[in-house]
């Protein structure tokens, strides 16, 4: 490979402009919410989540970018630093060229000299090659995906009209009956903001789990879910007799020309009981707005039995079109407390791969 005839560096606020007319480049008309108010929102914040933007650049413009962000992490009762990497892109008329291997060695070298214990990322189908040949990125697998009828007429009615999905759509339903059970008896209110009393939940909900997560405290909360522009997120928090225990983001978008409910996150005290409640709060909002298809992601054993006995079943990747896979390198930094080895070690949703 000849050698490299760019050179990489930090962003800076100054460089956006320059990058949106580098994501027009990549993506064209498409992705039309890849706007200034999001980068802003997404990398350049006054938030702990802030990121960091590797640029490639030739004569001062750039040609790829790596968004990197160093997010504190728990597993149990233990805490750390992991560096996510998200939207890479190269231009189309430098791809090939060692571009995008430069950007990600020169994220893995900026994530370890912070701290970082690890890299991951969540690329699709078309940017997995690119980390697997490095021979350096463990590869523990697809995201499970988990889908529920919650009702099969609303799924059905805009594929072959309003009676006939009436008549027929029962039949969907068969296979994703609610298990029974006890459920704790939380109330759920949807909220314009998350009590401070969230990071408690946070911990619990890590304890439980047991699995390597981002921490969702109420500053994450609010960062994520309760100020990205133009989104389509409604948060509920529920309480037990008055005190919290638990939160739960829904939102929903197109997908093969049906709508699809999605339970893009949540955290709950009290085992699989609260987080089946809060699955329950969540597909009822869904319900509420017509939809009939509910789809959350989940790699955790623990969210998993609470989709299961909720009636959700595991979509195979034929099925889920748009697919997300899970990789991640070790940096070298000493001390990772007991690191993961199967995907069952993590805790993956679709708040963090971003997707919706």
């Amino acid at each position: 490979m000849p050698a490299p005839y760019w050179t990489n560096r930090l962003c800076t606020p100054q460089d956006t402009p320059a990058i949106m007319r580098l994501v027009r480049a990549v993506h064209g008309d498409e992705h039309q919410e890849i706007n200034e108010q999001y980068w802003s929102w997404r990398y350049l914040n006054d938030t702990e989540f802030r990121a960091q933007i590797v640029m490639s650049e030739v004569e001062g413009q750039p040609i790829g970018i790596q968004p990197l962000a160093i997010f504190d992490w728990q597993r149990g009762s233990e805490r750390l630093k992991g560096a996510m990497y998200t939207g890479v892109l190269t231009h189309p008329d430098h791809r090939r060229r060692g571009v995008f291997k430069s950007l990600v060695e020169s994220s893995n070298d900026y994530a370890k000299s912070v701290g970082a214990m690890f890299s991951m990322t969540l690329p699709n189908d078309a940017s997995l090659p690119g980390f697997l040949k490095t021979n350096e990125w463990e590869y523990p697998g697809l995201i499970p995906m988990h889908l529920k009828v919650a009702s099969g007429a609303d799924m059905l009615r805009p594929k072959i009209g309003g009676a006939m999905a009436t008549l027929v759509g029962w039949m969907p339903q068969l296979r994703c009956r609610t298990r029974g059970g006890a459920i704790t008896n939380l109330e759920c209110e949807r909220a314009t903001d998350v009590p401070d009393e969230l990071d408690d939940i946070a911990d619990a909900f890590a304890r439980d789990s047991d699995t390597l997560m981002i921490r969702r405290t109420a500053a994450y909360w609010r960062w994520r879910y309760l100020s990205k522009p133009a989104s389509d997120y409604r948060t509920f928090v529920g309480r037990v007799n008055g005190k919290l225990g638990g939160a739960v983001t829904t939102s929903a978008g197109l997908r093969a020309g049906i709508e699809v409910g999605m339970i893009m996150d949540l955290v709950a005290r009290g085992g699989v009981p609260a987080i089946r409640a809060l699955l329950r709060a969540g597909e009822r909002d869904l319900r509420e707005r017509g939809i009939g298809l509910i789809s959350c992601q989940a790699s955790t054993p623990m969210m998993k039995e609470a989709l299961r006995l909720e009636g959700f079943r595991e979509a195979g990747p034929v099925v889920t079109r748009k697919r997300f896979h899970f990789v991640y390198r070790p940096t070298g930094v000493e001390g990772w407390p007991r690191p993961p080895k199967v995907l069952a070690d993590w805790h993956l949703t679709f708040g963090d791969s971003d997707n919706a």
